[in-house]
């Protein structure tokens, strides 16, 4: 079984597919989850306001995501996040 290897024969284009698809999966979780991480440092470490800091991380991601080449997900993630974050700020500072 061993012989009837032959080195550089073998289709990888399948290894390549999943290879490609799980960085891109990890860049895409690395910035979402550094994102929230920097807008939840800013509210709560820094002591800036929610609205500063959904700004100052909006235009961080923005700029990850251009330079990181991200897809329709990752800005639609982004877009959900920050709609989330001005519904909720917004009611926290009606109540």
């Amino acid at each position: 079984m061993a012989d009837d290897y032959t080195r550089g024969q073998m289709d990888i284009s399948q290894h390549k597919k999943t290879y490609d698809a799980v960085m891109s999966v990890s860049v895409y979780s690395s910035l979402v989850i550094g994102l929230v991480v920097l807008y939840l440092t800013l509210v709560f470490a820094a002591g800036s306001g929610w609205f500063l800091a959904l700004v100052i991380t909006g235009a961080i991601g923005g700029a990850a995501g251009y330079m990181m080449k991200q897809g329709v997900l990752y800005w639609t993630s982004l877009a959900v996040l920050a709609g989330i974050t001005l519904i909720s700020g917004a009611l926290v500072s009606v109540l």
